[in-house]
């Protein structure tokens, strides 16, 4: 079994305006700043930002061992993603050209589906922003990709990503076996949620929000 597990097959014109949207994202504003679009230029500051255990050892799309040409593959496999409207690889720089954060989206236009994931250099991290960033992130493959379904995956062992998945409200569809570019596999919990979903718990959350703030 792989992800999405719902399959609702939409019409020609859906899957057509899915593929366009995904073609047409140059770059993504995020709480973090505007991610853009990482091309083959970027080869080295990816290789660099893959290098740290704490991103790249988490995410099993990221080809291990982390070599200058499995990036480069990377890379060039997204881009041509995009061009079919399936996937997107971002990225925010700082102002000295090292990638910040980076987000990986494939996109299943045919079931007007979705999965991102993505990672932040490990001192940006437990800074607040995490819990900003996936509303954010929701809210965009929705409204800009057009999606209806959202799907998430996470390693069994994943305490840090399966308490924010959950804290979303996604709805747990069981485990299945992922399989990484190199042929490796794991067990992974999967998550799903319509738009109709979000809408309804992203209320809620907003209200816990402000219930909190009015205590305090």
């Amino acid at each position: 079994m792989s992800i999405p597990i719902t399959r609702n097959k939409v019409s020609a014109q859906a899957e057509q305006a899915i593929r366009n949207n995904v073609r047409a994202i140059a770059s993504i504003n995020r709480p973090d700043g505007v991610a853009r679009l990482v091309t083959p230029a970027d080869s080295d500051a990816l290789l660099d930002f893959f290098s740290i255990p704490e991103v790249s050892g988490p995410i099993y799309t990221i080809e291990k061992p982390v070599t200058r040409e499995n990036v480069a593959a990377h890379i060039r496999e997204k881009r041509q993603a995009q061009a079919r409207g399936e996937g997107l690889l971002t990225a925010v720089f700082g102002e000295d050209g090292r990638i910040l954060s980076f987000m990986d989206h494939l996109i299943w236009p045919e079931w007007s589906a979705a999965e991102f994931g993505g990672a932040m250099r490990p001192e940006r991290q437990s800074k607040g922003q995490g819990r900003a960033g996936i509303v954010s992130s929701i809210d965009w493959v929705f409204e800009v990709l057009g999606v209806n379904l959202l799907c998430f995956t996470a390693a069994l062992d994943n305490q840090r990503s399966i308490r924010l998945i959950d804290a979303m409200g996604l709805r747990q569809m069981g485990e299945i076996i992922s399989q990484g570019p190199n042929g490796t596999t794991r067990p992974s919990r999967v998550w799903e949620m319509t738009n109709a979903e979000w809408q309804e718990q992203k209320a809620r959350l907003m209200h816990g929000d402000n219930r909190d703030q009015a205590r305090q």
